[in-house]
């Protein structure tokens, strides 16, 4: 290959969201096979030579993998184990539907790089295809930032799997495990979609709630950087948090301590006043446990979302407070954009310590110090330190909610599925800084994160924590209300209501439609007439016109998009053939998701207005 084909294959590459180390592996051995095409060989760890593709006849090995895929026949997912040499990518890109997808997935970069370096990577790295290459993980979280896309999710009821056969004799056994973890994420995400609409409304009553609290604090902006190169230290509450607690006393105005929700009781106990509190949880349980009828040193700065029960703002009323809000979370990002107009956005992960490291690395703290991260249970299932009010114990021999991760000593630690995910989301982050901060995991004891240093709490001060560090609340200006955002907030309130309605009043209109379709046209048929059919295609074309109201716009897309990504998903598993019975399901699915956008419009609207109402009144 010339050097001008690799740098094209190199640039494909960075589009699909790798960098050119992913090719600096070896490349393995290439042959022509009995028809003149290129053959990967490959060594097993047994010692066998293994061809990737056919030695003898490629399109009949195409054949036989084609046989039983159903191509024209409906849109889908497919996921292709084995990138080898492309030959099998090309041909099921020329078969599938316009609205299909294909996912190729590689573990080994030596595959990788042998493909770059010797083929042309634009006859597959187009269109509807995407490529997962790498570790178990890395495989696993990309293909999780994929599933939530409005055009995607609705094919995985039709997921096909597409395996060389020589893929199958070496790594047959990490495909079926491989296969398992993709089924576990997909039924997560459609879980986590069961539950959207009704904590979608939750989230935006309690963002609307707070919204004093938000309009009269100060924004993150005014401490970006302001802690550039000073020592931050997360305290969370994992089990190895009771080693080295006595340690943290020491800290005290030598670093910023920022404390999770659940580490509060802990910290108070041994006299030391966190800087900050991060909470996440929209749970009134979270409240209950670490809030209610406690005292809160009123110099300990609340760090976190609106997104959070009020009552906990209520505890803290004697606190500075710093609002920030979720970059990549609609209804956040609108409260940002259009009532604040500022940047209070950050990436927060999904956890309370997650918002405590992107806070820290917003203030420019270096080095970011973890103490009771542990992100793993004790060997006998201990989930938390002693004195937190959830701590439990878990048994350990539950395969389906223990998983397993690596710990700093090497050894495997059981852990939950959530626990996990938190893991990769702070590895993947630290990733991102390519060396530029330094980040000390000074727990003691959990899982392994990588990119991370090992060292003691007592190691970490003696080096890191010599100098005067300035208390948050100091740097943090007081509480001032602005009665122009406050205007604002109550106009674009009443904008949501009115684009509800309008949803509301489509969806009566297309359900109204529907049952009258099934009442006229459907009922008691054994067959349609071809103007049956017309008149079925239309009514369902209508259906479109609510679709787009809703698509069009952030919230009710984020709203409504689990019955909508339900009907889609049903729709797209029976095909693509105009059948009698595909037509009356198809009927059907509509009218049930277009139910589900009444019901929705209902209980949003209800909620905006009672806290409209609340809003005007103060």
């Amino acid at each position: 290959m010339d050097n001008q084909q690799l740098l094209l294959n190199i640039e494909l590459l960075k589009k699909h969201g790798y960098t050119e180390e992913i090719i600096k592996n070896p490349i393995l051995d290439i042959e022509k096979n009995n028809q003149g095409y290129d053959n990967l060989r490959y060594q097993t760890e047994d010692g066998k030579k293994i061809y990737i593709h056919s030695k003898y006849n490629m399109q009949r090995e195409w054949k036989s993998l084609e046989k039983d895929l159903n191509l024209e026949e409906r849109d889908a997912i497919y996921i292709v184990y084995g990138l080898g040499l492309g030959y099998h990518i090309k041909e099921l890109k020329k078969k599938i539907s316009s609205r299909s997808y294909i996912y190729v997935i590689e573990k080994n970069l030596d595959i990788v790089s042998t493909y770059m370096r010797t083929q042309n990577f634009l006859e597959i790295a187009t269109g509807n295809i995407f490529f997962f290459f790498g570790s178990d993980e890395e495989i696993l979280t990309r293909i999780n930032q994929k599933i939530f896309a409005f055009n995607v999710m609705p094919l995985f009821g039709n997921l096909t799997n597409l395996i060389l056969p020589s893929y199958k004799n070496i790594y047959g056994n990490w495909i079926n495990e491989m296969q398992r973890k993709i089924f576990d994420t997909i039924r997560h995400a459609y879980f986590m979609l069961g539950n959207d609409m009704e904590d979608t409304i939750i989230g935006i009553k309690n963002n609307l709630e707070n919204i004093n609290t938000l309009l009269e604090s100060p924004s993150i902006e005014l401490l970006k950087n302001a802690y550039s190169n000073k020592p931050v230290i997360i305290v969370a509450a994992g089990p190895s948090l009771d080693k080295n607690i006595h340690e943290l006393k020491k800290l005290q105005g030598k670093a910023l301590i920022i404390a999770t929700d659940a580490v509060l009781s802990t910290l108070k106990k041994y006299e030391i006043v966190p800087d900050g509190v991060v909470t996440i949880e929209r749970m009134l349980l979270t409240y209950e446990k670490f809030y209610k009828d406690k005292e809160i040193n009123p110099k300990t700065v609340f760090i976190g979302p609106t997104v959070v029960r009020p009552e906990i703002f209520s505890t803290l009323k004697d606190n500075k407070k710093l609002i920030c809000l979720k970059q990549g979370e609609k209804i956040n990002e609108w409260i940002n954009n259009d009532i604040l107009g500022e940047n209070r956005l950050l990436s927060m992960g999904t956890s309370c310590a997650h918002i405590a490291f992107s806070f820290a690395k917003y203030i420019g703290a270096n080095p970011i110090i973890f103490i009771g991260q542990d992100l793993a249970y004790t060997k006998d299932g201990v989930t938390h330190s002693n004195d937190v009010e959830i701590k439990n114990k878990v048994d350990t021999t539950n395969n389906q909610q223990i998983t397993f991760v690596k710990g700093i000593d090497g050894e495997m630690l059981p852990t939950s599925h959530a626990f996990k995910q938190f893991l990769t989301w702070f590895e993947l982050e630290i990733g991102k800084d390519n060396g530029t901060r330094e980040y000390i995991d000074a727990t003691e004891g959990g899982a392994y994160i990588s990119g991370t240093k090992i060292m003691t709490l007592k190691e970490t001060i003696e080096k890191y924590c010599n100098e005067k560090v300035i208390p948050l609340h100091e740097k943090v200006p007081k509480s001032e209300k602005s009665e122009e955002k406050y205007d604002r907030a109550i106009i674009e309130v009443e904008k949501l209501i009115e684009k509800f309605q309008q949803i509301k009043k489509e969806a009566n209109l297309q359900i109204l439609r529907l049952d009258k379709l099934q009442t006229k046209v459907i009922r008691n048929k054994k067959d349609f007439k071809m103007k049956d059919k017309e008149k079925i295609y239309k009514v369902l074309n209508q259906g479109k016109e609510i679709e787009d109201l809703i698509l069009k716009h952030d919230i009710a897309r984020t709203l409504f998009q689990a019955p909508f990504m339900m009907a889609a998903t049903k729709v797209r598993m029976l095909g693509n053939e105009a059948s009698y019975e595909n037509m009356k399901e198809n009927v059907q699915i509509q009218k049930k998701m277009v139910a589900s956008f009444i019901v929705g419009c209902y209980s949003v609207i209800e909620v905006l207005i009672d806290v409209l109402q609340k809003m005007k009144k103060e």
